[in-house]
């Protein structure tokens, strides 16, 4: 079965009804999925492209949680261009037109991706874990950074092979005039044994198990967040800044976790469901929750500029250079003030620290014997 297309005349088994039943659907479901798809193709080349570029020429965000938001960014830009056109274009002209390496390469994207979004997500929960409850040991340097995401795609393209080996380029053969090139997984014997354990093993230790991890990682980080510690005790004003900033993080990537694994969560159970044989095929069952899935790309961008601030001021004066470039002049540079936002202003910060004015000198009536704690800067910064 390898090297050239299998002719097939048999009726299709269940699993690849889903692949043929494609002809049923009329032009206006069509052309809403071609609208729906084209959307978020545009939104997420555009978005992640821009995270990509806000973060790298911003040296204030170079750290090791900027390289795994930027990680993310690549998975969601190669979904984009190598899974999502093709399914799109399979789903209107009921076939595979784009050849077997193709076939092969397009499974292997869609499940590497989804791997590498899940594990660096992890990882980002488990550094900022050690970051919150450990402030007092180093923090993961850049390099360590790189270092984490190669391991993370080595383990995502390990996990995604056994789907990408097990494509076959078939050709339905209908009549003299109606024949299909599709393509479809093709497991060895008993093939419905190692279709239902490969993905319900690829369900639970890359989706389930590091869900868990992220939800109990976040958990401690919450209850430690919402505590008072000697410093942050200082005063409340003090204390009421902090947990802004703490409650924000925390929500930024809450929310980045929570709307990945519902967009995925649909379609991952289909899967699982469809492989065990529980539920039939449907082919708009499938395109809506691949839709969806698909559709996690293009949320991050979005979420960074509403829920981080300094982020959302970095695309600001990147747009502004965009725009007096574009009138062909440099125009004025606008500096800021030196004052301690500039410390917080990366995106997601590492140990950053500047010098606060001390507040005896200014007001030298407040002055008492009690040691000045508000000029200490606290061990941890989170912006």
């Amino acid at each position: 079965m390898i090297g050239r297309p299998v002719l097939i005349f048999i009726t299709l088994p269940s699993r690849h009804a889903s692949c043929v039943s494609v002809a049923s659907h009329n032009r206006t479901v069509k052309s809403l999925l071609v609208l729906a798809y084209s959307f978020i193709i545009v939104i997420s080349l555009f978005g992640n492209t821009l995270v990509c570029h806000v973060v790298i020429k911003n040296k204030r965000m170079h750290s090791a949680t900027s390289l795994f938001i930027i990680n993310l960014a690549v998975a969601d830009i190669l979904i984009t261009l190598l899974n999502m056109p093709f399914t799109l274009v399979r789903f209107v002209n009921s076939s595979w037109w784009f050849g077997k390496g193709m076939c092969h390469i397009s499974r292997f994207v869609q499940y590497c991706s989804l791997h590498v979004s899940t594990l660096t997500l992890t990882a980002i929960a488990l550094d900022r874990r050690q970051v919150i409850l450990h402030p007092l040991r180093p923090r993961m340097s850049p390099a360590r950074g790189v270092v984490c995401v190669i391991l993370i795609w080595v383990m995502a393209s390990c996990f995604s092979l056994p789907h990408a080996i097990y494509q076959e380029l078939l050709t339905f053969v209908y009549s003299k005039e109606k024949v299909r090139s599709l393509c479809v997984p093709d497991f060895p014997e008993p093939s419905d044994v190692y279709w239902q354990c490969i993905d319900l093993l690829t369900f639970i230790l890359l989706y389930v198990l590091p869900l868990l991890i992220i939800t109990a990682a976040y958990s401690t980080v919450a209850r430690r967040l919402w505590r008072r510690n000697a410093i942050g005790d200082t005063t409340t004003a003090q204390f009421a800044v902090q947990r802004r900033k703490r409650r924000r993080t925390l929500a930024m990537l809450l929310v980045v976790v929570g709307v990945f694994a519902v967009c995925w969560f649909p379609l991952n159970c289909y899967v699982v469901l469809l492989s065990s044989q529980a539920i039939q095929s449907s082919n708009a069952l499938y395109f809506c929750f691949h839709w969806l899935a698909m559709s996690s790309t293009c949320y991050n961008p979005f979420i960074y500029c509403c829920l981080n601030p300094a982020f959302r001021q970095e695309l600001r004066l990147l747009l502004g250079m965009c725009r007096r470039r574009g009138r062909g002049g440099v125009g004025p540079v606008l500096v800021a003030p030196p004052s301690c936002a500039l410390c917080h202003r990366a995106a997601w910060p590492e140990s950053r620290t500047c010098s606060r004015p001390s507040h005896a000198s200014s007001h030298p009536s407040r002055a008492s014997s009690r040691p000045n704690i508000l000029s200490v800067e606290p061990i941890v910064a989170v912006s």
